[in-house]
């Protein structure tokens, strides 16, 4: 008797639930997905088409240049080709340290002077913010460059490369990291000055680790720019041994112009590593930036 009645509540409770909903799939669901679909593909021939070419012979590629290789003809050759006529080794290490030099600059300037602006440490603070946003809209001058490089003993330098790059452009820099900044507690300020913490110290070991997100954001960015930066390698950089990725597939094109699928080769060698770099940081970014405009 007692199974019967547990039976008969079990039943009771089960038709009284509501029945699941499914989800109905609005149409503008539909057209959303559709057109993410459109602008992927949209995106990615352009590179599925590069990675066909580099794939192929040159034979082949005279013969059909946009059909798609078959897996008996592919031609590694052409990677080990390219890697040894363009010095990738040589090309990718002058431009890997150069790059890390701007970075680690292009990071610190920005948190250096976005620190005091945010928390208001002098007077003026805004007015010299509005003028380091308004810099945005000047232009530069490549004769004034040249000729201040000089004088400092700069030009044809690695070292003068690293601080054009660095230094270049920081108003974006330091307009996405005072966003950022803004969010940082003051009470976290009062209890390491309190403490005993110096100023710098606070912004190098206590408030950078905190800006992470925006400091990865603006890494990449920089990192982007100065890998395919071509004009400043190729004016301030004359010097063969000097030769960034971007000048080097310069010269590479000048000698192989119609051996489109080594053009191919080396297109891809020279972009792989932004891309890496960009599915490894792309969180950051995201965060970074949202981030930095909410808290702007």
């Amino acid at each position: 008797m007692t199974g019967t009645r547990a039976q008969q509540r079990v039943e009771t409770e089960a038709s009284a639930r509501p029945a699941k909903k499914h989800k109905k799939i609005h149409a503008s669901q539909v057209i959303n997905f559709a057109v993410l679909i459109l602008m992927s593909a949209i995106m990615l021939y352009p590179f599925l088409l590069i990675i066909n070419i580099a794939l192929k012979s040159y034979k082949d590629f005279l013969t059909d240049p946009l059909g798609i290789v078959s897996f008996s003809s592919i031609r590694w050759e052409n990677f080990s080709d390219v890697w040894e006529d363009l010095k990738v080794f040589e090309r990718i290490w002058n431009t890997l340290y150069m790059t890390a030099g701007a970075c680690i600059l292009g990071c610190l300037i920005p948190a250096l002077a976005a620190f005091p602006i945010s928390r208001n440490h002098f007077r003026g603070s805004g007015k010299v913010y509005t003028f380091i946003l308004a810099s945005m809209f000047f232009p530069g001058s490549l004769v004034a460059s040249i000729t201040i490089a000089k004088a400092l003993a700069l030009y044809d330098s690695p070292l003068g490369m690293i601080i054009m790059w660095g230094a270049g452009g920081p108003a974006m820099n330091i307009f996405m990291m005072v966003g950022f900044t803004k969010g940082l507690p003051r009470d976290l300020d009062d209890a390491a000055f309190m403490d005993g913490c110096g100023y710098f110290r606070y912004i190098l070991q206590i408030a950078m680790p905190l800006l992470m997100p925006i400091i990865a954001t603006i890494i990449t960015f920089k990192a982007v720019g100065c890998w395919n930066d071509f004009l400043n390698p190729l004016i301030y950089l004359p010097d063969a041994r000097y030769r960034t990725i971007s000048t080097g597939l310069y010269m590479f094109m000048g000698s192989y112009s119609n051996q489109w699928p080594l053009l191919a080769c080396a297109i891809l060698i020279i972009a792989s590593p932004m891309v890496v770099l960009y599915l490894f940081m792309q969180r950051f970014i995201i965060e970074g930036m949202i981030s930095g405009a909410l808290k702007g």
